[in-house]
C-alpha cells in the first residue's frame, strides 16, 4: 500500500514538475528557437544582399574566369609549371602573380595578336597567310614568358650589385658588436632594394621559427642568385664549424667585390662587339652618303654631258 501511495506520488510530482516545464520554460525555449531561426534568416538574407549589391563581374565572371585559368594551369606538365615559379620568385612577383594567370595571359595574348594579324590581312587586301597568322599568335604567347624572364634578370643582376655593399655594412656591424641577426636588421635598413626585401623576408620566417640554415637556401633557391649563394654556403658552413663570422664576412666581400669587378670587365670587353652592329648598318651608311654623295654626284654630272 505504502508502494502504491509512493508511486502515486512520483506520477504526481512528475505530472506537476512537466506542467510547469510545459507552461513556463517551454515558451520561452521556443522563443528562443523562433528567434534564432529569424537571426539566422536575417543573416541568410544579409549575405544575399551583399552578395547581390556585388557587381555581374564579380559574382559570375571573376568565378568562372578563376575556374578556366585554374583549369588551364592543372593542364600544364609539371616540368614547366616549376620553370615558371622559379621565373616569378627570381623576379619577384610571385606573391602578386600566379603560374595560371601568366598561362592564360600567354593564350589571351596569343590569340589576341593572332585575330589583329588576320584583320590587318583583311583589310589590306593581302591575301590570307596562315604562317603570319601563326606568327603573330607565337610572339603573343612568348611576350609574357620574355617579359618575366627580364624582369627576373633585372632583379638578378640588382643583387649582384648591391650583396659587395651589403657584406661591407654587415661586417662593420658584426664587428661593432652586433650580433649577426642584429646586424642584418639594421643592414636592411640602411639599403632599400630587392636583396633587402628578400633578408627581410627570411628573417620574419627565422622568427616564426623556421630554421636558419633553411630559410638561407630557400631565398638562395627565390632569388637565383650564384654570389648569394656563395655567401650562404660560408654563413652555414662557419655557424657548422663555430667559426668567426666577422672574418667569413671580410672574405665574402672581398670575394663579392672582386667577382663585381669581373663581371663589369665582361661587360666593357663585350662592348665593341654589341657596338659593331649600330656602327656598320646606322653610321656608316650616313658617312657614305655624305662623303661619297658629292662625288657621285660630280660624276653623274660629267656623264651627262
Amino acid at each position: 500500500m505504502e508502494l502504491l501511495v509512493y508511486l502515486s506520488l512520483f506520477v504526481t510530482s512528475s505530472l506537476l514538475f512537466y506542467l510547469c516545464y510545459d507552461l513556463l520554460l517551454r515558451p520561452r525555449q521556443m522563443l528562443r528557437e523562433r528567434l534564432d531561426n529569424v537571426k539566422e534568416m536575417a543573416d541568410t538574407r544579409d549575405v544575399f544582399d551583399e552578395e547581390m549589391r556585388e557587381s555581374f563581374a564579380e559574382r559570375v565572371i571573376n568565378p568562372g574566369y578563376e575556374k578556366i585559368i585554374q583549369t588551364l594551369g592543372n593542364l600544364a606538365p609539371s616540368a614547366i609549371k616549376d620553370q615558371y615559379d622559379l621565373l616569378l620568385s627570381s623576379s619577384g612577383a610571385k606573391d602578386k602573380i600566379k603560374f595560371n594567370n601568366v598561362i592564360a595571359t600567354q593564350l589571351m595574348l596569343g590569340i589576341l595578336l593572332s585575330f589583329v594579324a588576320y584583320y590587318l590581312m583583311k583589310v589590306t587586301a593581302q591575301p590570307s597567310n596562315t604562317l603570319y597568322v601563326f606568327l603573330a599568335g607565337a610572339i603573343g604567347f612568348l611576350l609574357p614568358y620574355f617579359s618575366l624572364k627580364s624582369k627576373s634578370q633585372k632583379r638578378i643582376e640588382e643583387i649582384e650589385y648591391a650583396l659587395p655593399s651589403f657584406l661591407d655594412i654587415l661586417y662593420v656591424s658584426v664587428e661593432a658588436g652586433l650580433s649577426f641577426d642584429m646586424a642584418i636588421y639594421r643592414t636592411t635598413d640602411k639599403m632599400k632594394g630587392p636583396l633587402s626585401d628578400e633578408l627581410l623576408y627570411t628573417m620574419n620566417e627565422m622568427n616564426k621559427g623556421r630554421d636558419r640554415s633553411e630559410a638561407l637556401r630557400d631565398m638562395v633557391k627565390r632569388t637565383q642568385v650564384a654570389d648569394l649563394g656563395t655567401f650562404v654556403t660560408s654563413i652555414i658552413q662557419a655557424e657548422e664549424m663555430g667559426s668567426n663570422i666577422g672574418n667569413v664576412l671580410r672574405i665574402q666581400a672581398d670575394t663579392m667585390r672582386l667577382s663585381k669587378r669581373q663581371r663589369a670587365e665582361a661587360k666593357a670587353a663585350k662592348i665593341p662587339t654589341t657596338m659593331l652592329f649600330p656602327i656598320v648598318f646606322l653610321m656608316f651608311p650616313a658617312l657614305f652618303v655624305v662623303i661619297l654623295g658629292p662625288a657621285a654626284i660630280n660624276v653623274m654630272n660629267t656623264l651627262m654631258k
